[in-house]
């Protein structure tokens, strides 16, 4: 995946990840929180927060030390993005670790298409050739924890 990407690219990945991701655990909790509001049922995969309201989320320890967690994640992405063997081997892991908790090809794809779209309302209309990037390269990183979840 990576390694299809220029240097050119991954610059601007990151570049707009920074801009986007000032603050990763931030963003992540307003991933997860949307991806609660709009697939409801994906809340009961957490037992610990499965029947806390949207609001009382955002002040739940567990939540937080999870939305830490995802936010790292991404970074890490972003991170290894010039290094293709190292971050094929964290997405498959995370894909298989996740898939010990339920989730399913499925789950990735509707968590992707979140991330998407607050990429997308992030980054408007002034620069779709980096939304495409985005999407790309989403995309990329996904198919190899989908990989890892379908083994």
């Amino acid at each position: 995946m990576a390694s299809s990407l220029s240097p050119l690219q991954i610059s601007q990945l990151r570049d707009s990840w920074s801009v986007l991701a000032q603050d990763p655990t931030k963003l992540a909790s307003a991933l997860v929180i949307r991806l609660f509001k709009e697939n409801p049922e994906y809340q009961s995969l957490f037992k610990r927060l499965k029947n806390l309201s949207i609001d009382e989320l955002a002040a739940n320890p567990q939540f937080i030390s999870h939305a830490s967690k995802v936010g790292a994640a991404l970074g890490s992405t972003i991170d290894h993005l010039d290094k293709p063997e190292e971050l094929e081997t964290i997405l498959t892991n995370l894909g298989f670790k996740h898939k010990k908790y339920g989730l399913t090809p499925k789950h990735f794809q509707v968590i992707g298409n979140v991330l998407v779209s607050m990429i997308a309302e992030a980054i408007g209309d002034s620069d779709p050739e980096l939304l495409d990037l985005w999407k790309s390269s989403l995309t990329s990183v996904l198919n190899i924890v989908i990989a890892a979840c379908n083994n």
